[in-house]
């Protein structure tokens, strides 16, 4: 599944980074020290009780990173 709504991430993350959600989950793109990093959480706003349960993350080129979390 691919998705091409990416929203830009707030200042407060390192850029590049972006974030998009696909059903309960969102997926985050971003830097990290410098290391390309992405992390699968649940939508808090569509699960609040929930909360941001991380439910996987890695490394690695940021194209990449978006295939590998909506893998």
């Amino acid at each position: 599944m691919a998705t091409d709504d990416w929203t830009p991430l707030p200042p407060l993350w390192p850029a590049p980074a972006a974030s998009g959600t696909i059903g309960e989950y969102e997926l985050l793109v971003f830097t990290q020290k410098g290391v390309p990093t992405w992390e699968v959480r649940y939508d808090v706003r569509q699960s609040p009780a929930r909360s941001s349960d991380l439910i996987a993350n890695g490394t690695g080129h940021l194209q990449r990173c978006k295939s590998r979390g909506l893998a």
